[in-house]
């Protein structure tokens, strides 16, 4: 057999529970710092599912262009959801991801939009700091308690607009930015976004079927 087909399943080959994207990254571990809040994006479909499909994909065609075989790929979005986020097995659990550290926060501003700070580094945490007038947290950055440095910083954040903030940080290397719409988004990324868009169900079926039949 020469053919190369994919099965993309919830849990894997022979385990016929229904389930949805929640499901399968809370069996996954991937909500477990975050809950009971949802993921806004579908982690285990496009992530654990389609992405990884592909990579088998296109690793099968290569291994029968080699071989000639083809192959049947089953690919389990709980599994490989999982494996996104395994490396956190190994040693303490690192919770930067998820609000450990003041530096690695979305803060409110003025206008109830939202900042993302990610200056872990400490050169760009001491530019953020010498910008933002407080040359005096330079040194705070990882003292044990990050809620009062995380508490001062969400003050001072909420006194400028988003705009405001983002006309300051122009420029410089503080590791910054909005949390766009995903119309802001589209706009400031521009139409190339939009080139690469997914096939209309069944628009390549007829291809498809000639192809293996001829």
């Amino acid at each position: 057999m020469s053919v190369v087909y994919c099965s993309i399943t919830g849990f894997g080959a022979g385990d016929r529970r229904a389930g949805h994207d929640l499901n399968y990254v809370g069996w996954a571990g991937l909500l477990a710092d975050t809950a009971p809040a949802l993921p806004p994006v579908q982690i285990a479909d496009l992530a654990g599912g389609a992405l990884c499909a592909v990579v088998e994909i296109l690793a099968a065609l290569l291994e029968r262009e080699r071989t000639g075989r083809g192959a049947h790929i089953t690919v389990s979005m709980t599994h490989n959801a999982h494996r996104l986020a395994a490396y956190r097995l190994h040693g303490d659990p690192e919770r930067t991801l998820t609000g450990a550290l003041a530096s690695y926060r979305i803060y409110e501003t003025a206008d109830g939009r939202f900042l993302t700070i990610t200056p872990v580094e400490p050169k760009f945490w001491q530019r953020l700091c010498e910008l933002i007038g407080r040359a005096d947290l330079v040194e705070r950055q990882y003292e044990e308690d990050q809620e009062a440095l995380a508490a001062e910083l969400a003050a001072l954040f909420r006194a400028r607009t988003l705009d405001s903030w983002l006309e300051l940080f122009e420029g410089e290397d503080v590791m910054a930015g909005p949390v766009a719409t995903l119309a802001e988004a589209e706009a400031w990324l521009g139409p190339e976004t939009q080139q690469h868009a997914p096939p209309a169900l069944g628009e390549h079926t007829d291809a498809w079927r000639d192809s293996i039949e001829g």
